[in-house]
């Protein structure tokens, strides 16, 4: 069961319809936010959630295994943290968004509540201090349902929710989309191209002069990680190549990526690379503080603060 299907089925991962968003056993008050080199970054989250470890491809036996975990990236054994976020990367004098709220279409995105759900969202984005119409890039390091990249109208119409930036995807990720364009999400992000509202883009590619998108592969075959360096400072943007940041210690493949062997290559070689100047690491489905610090030999995820 993956994290899109645990949102549904998951009696109490009820969304929290209030502006800082919170977990299902306590608020989520604070907006972690940092600096790197001259750029910010902010997570807005929307909900916090505990969930069983099947749902991030993880067993009970796994997640008692590593103490560190507990009490941020997790709850217990059985309760698993995965939040539901923007974040959002102010570079340059633009505005950029990562991945909001992704892989949860069937429970956020889908039925009578999809509408409710995007306005609770947006109420915390702004509450947040953010403008949806002052954003200026969306990135999706990969599509992994439509999430909060679109706005759905009575009729089931699609339209951008930063209806003044495009959204970024590489061109491979782009071409995959358009093969599996009868499956929900992709025909969401279909229409919204034929709207002019998706830039598909090859890879490498520079967003400011200190953020990139890079190709990683693995978890899908145009999968990008975004990297972002300033004043010699560091942080990678891993997308779902750890869907939580327990994944990066389980040292087989994990069943999330399209090549769970390459998703595992792809994933070491980053923290390994992030551990050698202590880079910041975000997964846009980590709960707060959502950004760690790689430990090696063990591995382990540190909470930033």
């Amino acid at each position: 069961m993956g994290p899109e299907t645990a949102f549904r089925s998951a009696g109490t991962a009820k969304p929290r319809h209030r502006a800082a968003g919170g977990w299902e056993d306590g608020d989520v008050t604070t907006l972690p936010h940092f600096d790197v080199g001259t750029v910010r970054l902010t997570r807005v989250p929307y909900f916090d959630v505990t969930l069983p470890p099947d749902a991030v491809a993880l067993t009970e036996a796994e997640v008692a295994a590593l103490p560190w975990a507990v009490g941020t990236w997790c709850a217990s054994p059985t309760e698993v943290r995965v939040g539901q976020v923007f974040w959002v990367v102010e570079s340059d004098g633009r505005t950029i968004v990562v991945d909001p709220c992704c892989a949860s279409d069937a429970f956020l995105r889908t039925g009578a509540e999809a509408r409710t759900h995007q306005d609770a969202a947006f109420a915390a984005f702004r509450a947040a201090g953010f403008d949806p119409d002052a954003v200026d890039t969306v990135v999706m390091s990969h599509l992994d349902g439509i999430g909060m990249n679109a706005l759905v109208d009575d009729d089931g119409r699609w339209h951008p929710a930063f209806p003044n930036a495009p959204i970024v995807l590489s061109d491979v990720e782009w071409d995959k989309t358009r093969g599996r364009a009868d499956n929900p999400d992709a025909g969401a992000l279909v229409a919204l191209h034929a709207q002019g509202a998706v830039t598909p883009v090859p890879l490498p590619h520079r967003l400011t002069a200190d953020v990139e998108m890079v190709a990683s592969g693995g978890h899908t075959p145009g999968h990008a990680t975004v990297v972002v360096h300033s004043g010699g400072a560091r942080a990678l943007f891993l997308g779902h190549l750890a869907v939580s940041p327990m994944q990066a210690a389980v040292a087989r493949p994990v069943a999330l990526h399209d090549d769970p062997e390459q998703g595992g290559r792809a994933l070491r070689t980053w923290l390994e690379d992030a551990a050698t100047d202590d880079a910041l690491v975000i997964g846009p489905l980590w709960p707060a503080p959502g950004a760690a610090h790689v430990r090696l030999d063990p591995v382990e995820l540190v909470p930033a603060d």
